[in-house]
C-alpha cells in the first residue's frame, strides 16, 4: 500500500497548480498571435452590418476547473449588448491530491464532495474598439452576474472492513474523516463517481464575473472570440469540500474561455432581398 508523504504531497501540488497556469498561458499566446495574423489581413473597405441578437456557446478553463455554457442577447446598438447566460462547472480544491493504491485505483484523499456551480445570470457588454474594416479583433468589456446554485457530490469510498472471522470485506461508504477505517490504510479506491448521488447538497448563492471579450471572427454574421477575466462564486451555508481544511467561504478564479456563435442582422436575408427587388421597380 503506498503511503503519501508531506512533501511529495506539497511538489505534486506545487507542479500541477504551475501545470494548469502554463496550459492558460499557453491558450493566451496562441490566440494572441491568431488576433495579429488576423488584424494583417488587409481587404476591401465595406460597411459594417448590423446585428440586433448574438447567440454563443462557450468553454472555457479557470484556475479552479472548467465548464461550458451558453448566452443569448441583443444588440439595441453598435456599442451594447444586454444579455442572459446560463454556466455549468466545476470546482476543484486546491488541496486536492489524487493517491494510487496499488493496482486497485486511485482516489482524492481527504475529498469529501466534488463540486460543481450551475449559474443563471443577466449580462452587460460594451464595445471598447471596434473591428476595423480590414478584419482584426473588436474588443468588448463584460460584466454579468446573478443565481449560483451549488451542488456537492459525496465521495464514496471502497473500503476494506475487518469482519468477526479475522477476515476483512469490501464495503462502499461515503468517505467521513471521523471513521477510523476511512484512512490510507483501509481505502481501496473510489467507488464510483455517481455513487453519492442522492445524497448531493444544494447550496443557494450568487456569482459575479467581469472580463474583456476578443471577437476575430471574420464573418460578420458569426463569433469566434476569447474572453479572459476574473469571477466569484458564494454560496450559503459553505460546502466542505476536503476534510481537515475548513470551509471555503467564496471562490475566486481567473478563467479565459473560448467563445463560438451566430449574430443575427437586422433584415434577413430573404427580407433583404425582397427590400432590393422593391426598389428596382
Amino acid at each position: 500500500m503506498l503511503v503519501a508523504t508531506s512533501d511529495s504531497i506539497k511538489e505534486y501540488v506545487v507542479f500541477f497548480v504551475s501545470k494548469k497556469t502554463r496550459f492558460l498561458l499557453c491558450i493566451l499566446f496562441c490566440f494572441g498571435i491568431l488576433f495579429s495574423s488576423h488584424a494583417q489581413d488587409v481587404g476591401e473597405v465595406v460597411g459594417e452590418s448590423v446585428t440586433v441578437k448574438e447567440w454563443e456557446f462557450k468553454l472555457f478553463l479557470n484556475t479552479s476547473g472548467g465548464g461550458i455554457g451558453f448566452s443569448r442577447g441583443r444588440t439595441p446598438n453598435h456599442f451594447n449588448k444586454h444579455f442572459w447566460e446560463i454556466d455549468f462547472l466545476y470546482n476543484m480544491h486546491p488541496k486536492s491530491v489524487r493517491v494510487q493504491h496499488s493496482d486497485m485505483g486511485s482516489y482524492c484523499y481527504g475529498k469529501m464532495v466534488d463540486l460543481f456551480f450551475l449559474r443563471g445570470g443577466y449580462g452587460y457588454q460594451r464595445v471598447l474598439h471596434h473591428k476595423p474594416y480590414w478584419g482584426g479583433v473588436q474588443v468588448r468589456y463584460t460584466l454579468s452576474g446573478g443565481f449560483a446554485l451549488g451542488m456537492g457530490l459525496p465521495v464514496v469510498l471502497k473500503i476494506l472492513v475487518p469482519d468477526n472471522f479475522g477476515g476483512y470485506s469490501i464495503e462502499d461508504q461515503q468517505y467521513d474523516p471521523d471513521n477510523e477505517y476511512h484512512t490510507i490504510n483501509y481505502i481501496l479506491k473510489r467507488a464510483g463517481f455517481f455513487n453519492g448521488i442522492a445524497h448531493t447538497k444544494i447550496r443557494p448563492g450568487f456569482y459575479v464575473k467581469t472580463g474583456f471579450h476578443f471577437d476575430f471572427s471574420q464573418n460578420s454574421r458569426t463569433i469566434h472570440a476569447v474572453e479572459t477575466g476574473m469571477s466569484l462564486d458564494m454560496v450559503f451555508p459553505y460546502i466542505q469540500q476536503m476534510a481537515f481544511n475548513k470551509a471555503k467561504p467564496f471562490y475566486l478564479c481567473a478563467y479565459a474561455g473560448y467563445h463560438f456563435g451566430k449574430k443575427q442582422g437586422l433584415y434577413r436575408k430573404v427580407d433583404l432581398q425582397n427590400r432590393l427587388s422593391s426598389r428596382q421597380f
